[in-house]
């Protein structure tokens, strides 16, 4: 961001410009694709499902935990060679809806690397008419 900026009135506002170079440096600093996991969340009124891209994790190295409605899913990996040591993680919380079958939750991991994470949806109870009853007085003895 240039001082030019500053002393031109234009139509771009100081924040944008902000805005616009944090962008850029965040493309610098993390670098897009590489060793990302990419995630999908479906919620129909059939089910619920998380499908995530974990291809560079080994199943070991997987743990998924399902804690009352919070669903965590993590991956870590250690790799040690003659050269160095490295470590890369990832860690997803997600609050499942709580028309969802807890008790039911599955999951499934591809040979190449999908990890698909399902619970069914409960059954909607059906509404149904309440009939009134009416109290009975009961009356009192003559004295």
């Amino acid at each position: 961001m240039s001082i030019y900026h500053y002393c031109r009135p234009t139509q771009h506002s100081i924040f944008n410009e902000l805005m616009r170079d944090f962008g850029r440096m965040d493309r610098h600093l993390v670098p897009r694709g590489e060793g990302k996991t990419s995630s999908e969340i479906v919620n129909t009124d059939e089910k619920f499902a998380v499908n995530l891209n974990v291809s560079q994790f080994k199943p070991d190295d997987l743990k998924i935990n399902l804690d009352g409605r919070t669903l965590t899913i993590q991956g870590e990996q250690e790799v040690k060679n003659e050269h160095g040591y490295s470590k890369k993680s990832f860690s997803r919380v997600i609050l499942l809806p709580e028309d969802v079958n807890f008790s039911a939750v599955s999951s499934n991991l591809s040979e190449d690397g999908k990890l698909s994470i399902e619970a069914p949806k409960k059954e909607a109870i059906q509404g149904r008419s309440i009939p009134i009853q009416q109290a009975t007085t009961q009356q009192k003895p003559s004295e």
